[in-house]
């Protein structure tokens, strides 16, 4: 291992190595502890999206033997039973999350629908776990390819903090999972190309958690193995493997739906017929569009632009790292561009392209590192910029945006050219706005003690679980689960006392993080 990188390389012993990476790891561990206790603190405590709540039957499906779901964003199998079009990925891994949370709501001496509100608040933390590990991966790879540890924090928390990952953390969707595969996949394959033979079964399990949790991660996962093409052919063993596990089990999953393994549940969605949509109108949605634009909801990304260089020019195995990197930008844009729901709407920003958010900021560590002083003031205002972003998609919740833009209900069908054609492509209209002006409202009614309050008045839509009255009272909310206890008429004091003891452990953990990246710098200068 080099001793000042704690890349390969020659120079340095291997216990001075052995003792970096030790240190690394600890750091990467105290990272996770504080990202899910601050995503805990920040989270929104709800299960509300379609396909967030029909993942969540799923799950609960699973733990009582079945597959089958109870009727909403669902399609009939030849049985007449009803099944999510949504993979089992996701609601296999989240099974001792739902597990618990039915365990202990079961107990609680709540009416059935304050008890499935307690019950989706529990699930709604699963994600925030998932961001968290991405951060510790994030971190534990740059500082692997070289990066100092005060760097490598600084851009694991631009990741965190100043991209849509932080408002993901807050939801039971998909894409944090794919994104956290993916991340291993490549780091995995990188470091056993490298001659680290155990991490090859890091990037089997990436391509295998990405591929189970959505069918189109496929092309995804098995560009970011391409690092073990420099690796011995027995390096790909267990990887292809692994890739062969997660098509057996949609396969299967295929199969005990409807009566075919080839029968995704996604119909014409899934055939070249869904893919309608210009590629330029495409690309420019996806990447720089006021309503969807990754380059808006990510601004750091910008920087990616100039990393390319400087991690190519590293070396081999950085070359070939960051060639992955950008095919899988490449693959992913390729897929989505031109597909005929390419915003993929009712989310934050372009949800799509979240599964390689974290691998394009690979790119973004190289371009600071060793940089000038210019592009480190350009780095500092695009993470305000990207923190101002986050902050109004984290303290209103996306779906509440959307009602009071006149967005949902829908207005036209999803095929529909025009489909939230205003939203997505007319600055005045852009989401990011429609957040910050829902935030600055509704912070001033709570700082004039004017605070939504639900009336449980009988109504109950059973997929939000409250009434449309109360639906319309919360376009007036704050996003954060300690509110909604409030809201709903639980008394302050314990509210209050939660949210300060979770307030003081993440503060703690906060702390632990600095002295540890800092001891850690403090080796490398050492060594």
């Amino acid at each position: 291992m080099n001793t000042r990188t704690g890349a390969p390389g020659a120079g340095g012993s291997a216990a001075v190595g052995g003792a970096r990476g030790a240190r690394t790891g600890a750091t990467a561990c105290r990272i996770a502890i504080f990202g899910f206790l601050f995503f805990a603190l920040t989270g929104g405590g709800r299960v509300t999206g379609s396909d967030e709540i029909t993942m969540l039957e799923l799950s609960r499906a699973l733990l009582h033997g079945g597959i089958a779901v109870p009727l909403g964003a669902t399609l009939d199998g030849p049985d007449g039973r009803h099944y999510t079009k949504n993979t089992a990925g996701q609601a296999v891994l989240a099974l001792p999350l739902v597990a618990a949370a039915e365990a202990v709501t079961a107990r609680l001496p709540l009416v059935p629908a304050r008890r499935e509100l307690a019950l989706r608040l529990g699930v709604s933390f699963f994600n925030g776990l998932v961001v968290a590990l991405i951060l510790a991966r994030f971190y534990t790879t740059i500082r692997w390819l070289g990066l100092s540890p005060r760097r490598g924090f600084d851009v694991t928390m631009m990741l965190g903090l100043t991209t849509p990952l932080w408002v993901y953390a807050k939801t039971f969707t998909a894409e944090p999972l794919q994104a956290l595969g993916l991340l291993l996949a490549l780091s995995g394959a990188t470091r056993a190309s490298a001659g680290e033979a155990r991490q090859g079964w890091w990037a089997a399990l990436g391509a295998l958690v990405a591929i189970s949790v959505k069918l189109s991660m496929l092309p995804l996962a098995l560009v970011c193995l391409l690092p073990l093409a420099r690796a011995r052919p027995t390096a790909w063993i267990v990887p292809a493997l692994s890739v062969g596990l997660a098509l057996a089990g949609h396969a299967a999953y295929n199969h005990a739906r409807f009566g075919t393994v080839f029968e995704t549940g996604y119909g014409a969605q899934a055939t070249p017929a869904a893919y309608t949509t210009p590629l330029g109108t495409g690309l420019y949605g996806l990447l720089v569009s006021s309503g969807k634009g990754i380059l808006w909801f990510a601004p750091a990304l910008w920087l990616a632009i100039g990393g390319w260089g400087p991690m190519r020019r590293r070396s081999a195995l950085h070359r070939i790292t960051a060639v992955t990197i950008v095919a899988a930008w490449l693959v992913i844009l390729a897929i989505y561009s031109k597909f005929e729901h390419w915003a993929g709407d009712g989310s934050f920003g372009p949800r799509y392209l979240m599964p390689v958010v974290p691998l394009g900021f690979v790119l973004v560590a190289f371009a600071l590192d060793r940089a000038s002083r210019v592009v480190h003031t350009m780095a500092r205002w695009l993470g305000v910029f990207g923190l101002l972003v986050q902050l109004g998609g984290v303290g209103i919740y996306f779906g509440a945006q959307m009602r009071e833009a006149g967005d949902y209900p829908y207005r036209r069908a999803l095929s529909d050219p025009d489909f939230m054609k205003e939203s997505h492509f007319r600055p005045r209209s852009s989401p990011i706005l429609g957040h910050w002006r829902m935030l600055i409202r509704n912070t001033r009614e709570h700082l004039s003690r004017r605070f939504p309050r639900l009336s449980h008045d009988g109504s109950v839509d059973p997929r939000v679980v409250i009434g449309p009255r109360d639906q319309q009272t919360l376009l007036h909310a704050l996003d954060f689960w300690w509110l909604y206890a409030l809201y709903a008429g639980v008394p302050w004091a314990p509210v209050l006392a939660g949210f300060a003891v979770l307030l003081t452990f993440t503060a703690y953990a906060g702390f632990g993080v600095l002295a540890a990246v800092d001891e850690e710098q403090r080796g490398v200068g050492e060594a």
